[in-house]
């Protein structure tokens, strides 16, 4: 699993989540694994106590499957969305790997 967050720019709100919500959001009726291989689903969160705060979460059926997606060079931009979002937030967007170890 992948946890990216970062704070959006005040004003930026809206335009922040239309942007995360086009590119991460499905409207095709297609699952998340026939778009990218061993993607089993994600997630848009925003945060309870700090409006300006978003989350995107990532879950993979392995670590392989993530690695594998890794190695693309177009992965650590998101295909430009990266680069898009960054725009409109304040400091880095900062995202790190986790290992579920119990439900």
């Amino acid at each position: 699993m992948t946890i990216s967050r970062c704070h959006v720019k005040a004003g930026s709100e809206k335009e922040a989540r239309a942007l995360l919500e086009k590119e991460m959001l499905p409207n095709d009726g297609k699952k998340p694994s026939e778009v990218i291989e061993g993607l089993v689903g994600f997630g848009l969160m925003k945060a309870k106590q700090d409006p300006t705060m978003y989350g995107v979460v990532t879950v993979w059926e392995s670590e392989a499957a993530f690695d594998k997606m890794a190695s693309n060079p177009h992965a650590k931009d998101g295909g430009g969305l990266v680069e898009k979002l960054q725009k409109l937030c304040d400091g880095d967007i900062k995202g790190e790997g986790f290992y579920i170890e119990s439900l």
